[in-house]
């Protein structure tokens, strides 16, 4: 059984010059005093379907507040059963601050859809969904639910992604066959990564080493599918301008190998992977890219889940980027896994004009609240709070303003029960109006 992190203790950050091969310990301040309440979750647990994974919060129907969408993922199972996971998509709209409503019948994607994004791809008003589908072996890979607001519908594509030179690399069961399903699709990024105004799709293939590449295309949202091999299990991506030249690229985080790589974008659907560099802990599951320094550089953060508890910020730099990090431990000994950070996501939620990070801390029950206190141009530095989840195991998250009152808040995925609870964001003082907006 894995112990228990009090909340009296502190994260250790430990900071690598690689090229003078120097590590220290340093402890983290406490909490600012900006932090005025921090988050309260609120009562209510809002129903999805079995084991929500992921999440994403977007405005669906221009009423002025986001709506959220989970990928409820339920339990994987053996590839050759009929269902060997569920395959639903749950709608969550708003009805006003903290009140919402699921969509009945919730969207079918395809079997275990594990990741979720939402952006317009069809050129029309409304954003759309997009769900990655993990263990479908029945070739929807991609699902994408065009959004037709005039109809209030939504309409859904299937996208399959083929792969005969890219052979099954994870595990197998005691009779060869495979554990997953190939090609495994973890994680989704829209692009437009040749300028042409169309969005194009970038995803991690997980289970056959490669990153899928899908151009935009104005009668199919999508073109046919281009794989392009990148061994060490790639579990998940950002896409962002990383060296400041108008194109953007591709940020990868490794899961087999723990390592992280930046693909530099040509601006005409080409990618090549610079550098392979070790993300300081073992298998990392996210990776976030912010300028944490303010500097002018993007930074990038990754995420340790199933072996190590830490967040590792990599530099930024026009020379030698990346070679300068901050490791935060989340975990009170390293060796032993306390927390299990499943999920990590990026908002300025203190206002003061710095990216911070949250966390969802699976195995203890917790939300970690890493508030920036770094310097300009300098080290790396978070005030680390944890907020107690008292209900249900958090699985994923994401922020929102989901009030109306300037904040970014954050909507919870939880496992048993399975649903969403909602945190609502204290750390500023907010005017009267706000507070009654709030309080709703």
């Amino acid at each position: 059984m894995h112990k228990m992190l009090h909340r009296k203790n502190k994260p250790i950050l430990r900071l690598v010059l690689p090229a003078l091969l120097i590590a220290f310990s340093v402890r983290a301040a406490g909490q600012s005093p900006a932090a005025k309440q921090g988050f309260s979750i609120l009562p209510q647990l809002i129903n999805t379907g079995s084991n929500p994974a992921a999440i994403a919060a977007r405005d669906l129907n221009e009423d002025g507040m986001p709506d959220l969408i989970t990928a409820d993922r339920g339990t994987l199972f053996d590839l050759r059963e009929e269902r060997p996971a569920n395959d639903e998509i749950s709608v969550l709209w708003a009805q006003s601050p903290w009140t919402y409503t699921r969509e009945l019948p919730p969207l079918k994607s395809g079997f275990g859809p594990w990741a979720v994004c939402v952006a317009n791809v069809d050129g029309l008003k409304w954003p759309d969904i997009l769900v990655a589908n993990f263990h479908d072996a029945r070739f929807r890979h991609i699902s994408v639910f065009l959004n037709r607001r005039p109809d209030n519908l939504f309409v859904p594509k299937v996208f399959k992604i083929d792969a005969p030179e890219m052979a099954y690399q994870r595990q197998r069961d005691g009779d060869g066959q495979p554990l997953f399903a190939s090609p495994g699709i973890t994680a989704l990024a829209v692009l437009d990564w040749n300028q042409d105004g169309l969005r194009d799709l970038a995803a991690t293939a997980w289970s056959v080493d490669a990153l899928v590449l899908m151009p935009g295309d104005r009668q199919e949202v999508f073109g046919i599918p281009k794989l392009i091999s990148a061994p060490g299990a790639p579990r998940d991506l950002q896409a962002a301008d990383m060296n400041q030249d108008g194109r953007t690229d591709l940020i990868v985080a490794y899961y087999a190998t723990s390592e992280f790589s930046v693909w530099y974008g040509n601006g005409q659907g080409n990618f090549t992977e610079a550098s392979r560099i070790p993300t300081r802990g073992k298998l990392p599951t996210a990776v976030r890219v912010a300028d944490f320094n303010g500097d002018g550089q993007q930074d990038i953060a990754v995420s340790h889940c199933h072996a190590t508890d830490n967040i590792v910020i990599f530099l930024g730099a026009p020379r030698q980027p990346y070679s300068i990090s901050a490791d935060i431990e989340l975990g009170k000994d390293r060796k032993i896994l306390e927390k299990e950070i499943r999920d990590l996501t990026v908002a300025d939620f203190n206002g003061d004009g710095k990216p911070d990070l949250a966390a969802t801390a699976f195995a203890s029950g917790e939300i970690a609240l890493l508030l920036n206190q770094t310097a300009s141009g300098g080290m790396p530095a978070f005030d680390v709070q944890w907020i107690p989840v008292d209900r249900g195991k958090p699985r994923s998250l994401c922020a929102a303003d989901l009030d109306n009152d300037g904040d970014p808040d954050l909507a919870i995925t939880v496992w048993s029960p399975d649903g969403v609870l909602l945190a609502r964001n204290d750390l500023a003082q907010k005017s009267p109006a706000a507070q009654k907006n709030s309080s709703r």
